[in-house]
């Protein structure tokens, strides 16, 4: 049974990261499950077998992107040396890897909406993550004597909130939600004047 159970995870994980790759070229929404199977040489109805449709198939692919990202994160906090340049560096990295996800599904407005309640459970979880790694890089900054903050988990709460709030102000008037080089370099200023901004009123004043 056992066996069995790892056979079908590694069968599983291969069609996730071959379903990640065409995504990756072609997006979610000109990507078929058809073609999905014929680029693993197995059947359409095995590929049922495993995700019951494109937008579980689609889920999957989010929840390893995100496996991915946050165990980096998770590695690098373990040694922080300077928690404001951190911050200042998730905030980028963070903003690097929503373009890297938006660019993977290159799926219109309305579109996102629609999957939105699929993978509502998925975002939640991964926001319960990155906060968690923010209380830690505020935390930290606390006990160096850095940050002047009384609620680590409070302000890791609104840091979170204004960098997702700048990201959806961007996107609100796009059809297609993706963000090109030029978009990402205008974006990744604002992120990184906003996490200044942030920075400095949590510093302790000389």
């Amino acid at each position: 049974m056992r066996h069995t159970t790892i056979l079908r995870e590694g069968k599983a994980a291969l069609i996730i990261k071959a379903a990640q790759k065409r995504f990756g070229i072609f997006g979610v929404e000109k990507t078929s499950m058809r073609e999905v199977a014929e680029d693993l040489h197995m059947s359409k109805g095995s590929l049922y077998y495993y995700f019951s449709d494109k937008e579980n198939l689609y889920k999957a692919v989010i929840e390893k992107e995100e496996s991915e990202f946050i165990s980096v994160l998770e590695e690098e906090i373990t040694d922080i040396q300077d928690p404001p340049e951190f911050l200042r560096k998730y905030a980028l990295k963070r903003l690097s890897y929503f373009q890297k996800l938006l660019n993977l599904s290159r799926i219109r407005a309305e579109s996102f909406h629609e999957l939105k309640p699929l993978i509502s459970g998925t975002i939640t979880k991964f926001r319960e993550k990155e906060k968690k790694i923010v209380v830690q890089i505020l935390e930290n900054g606390k006990k160096r004597g850095q940050f002047n903050i009384e609620d680590a988990h409070e302000t890791a709460e609104l840091f979170l909130d204004l960098l997702r709030g700048l990201r959806s102000a961007f996107l609100s008037n796009k059809t297609l939600m993706t963000i090109d080089d030029e978009e990402y370099d205008i974006l990744s200023k604002k992120v990184n004047a906003l996490t200044s901004v942030f920075i400095k009123g949590l510093m302790y004043k000389k």
